[in-house]
């Protein structure tokens, strides 16, 4: 099975210390980020868990599908790191945040690995999300993002 890797920057008016409070904040992930649809903290400070099941929306009859996070590192107000060590999906995401032009650019880089077959057509899913409605989801993301953390959106490349 192939790797699936996602990127984007998004940049919003909001400050990088106020986009990061929210980045971190695993719960609000489904408010800006359109495929999750609910995490539950396992581990750590609930506002900023290490662990968290995430649960995302996905096609029948892949639903629900849910993945296991793990926070690897944390460096405010810049840098998340997380792994998916999930059996069937394992990868790794990096989540810069930078000052730029009086707010902030948040870049995400997401690598995931299929590694079972009757999951294979999450790899469909996945890939198209750098295409068409999916490139609108990931735009919407960002917006969602910028306006959670008290700003407003800016030009997103995605």
């Amino acid at each position: 099975m192939g790797a699936i890797e996602l990127s984007a920057t998004w940049r919003s008016t909001a400050s990088a210390a106020a986009t990061y409070a929210v980045v971190v904040d695993l719960a609000t992930w489904p408010q800006w980020w359109p495929a999750i649809r609910h995490v539950e903290p396992l581990a750590g400070d609930p506002c900023a868990p290490d662990v968290a099941r995430l649960t995302f929306d996905t096609p029948a009859p892949l639903r629900p599908l849910h993945l296991e996070l793990t926070v690897t590192e944390r460096t405010s107000p810049s840098l998340l790191l997380v792994e998916v060590s999930d059996g069937s999906i394992r990868g790794d995401g990096r989540i810069d945040i930078v000052a730029d032009d009086g707010g902030s650019a948040t870049s995400f880089e997401v690598t995931l690995e299929v590694r079972s077959r009757w999951l294979k057509p999450i790899e469909l899913v996945l890939a198209s999300a750098t295409r068409g409605a999916g490139r609108e989801r990931l735009a919407k993301a960002g917006d969602d993002l910028a306006r959670l953390a008290g700003g407003e959106p800016r030009h997103h490349d995605v």
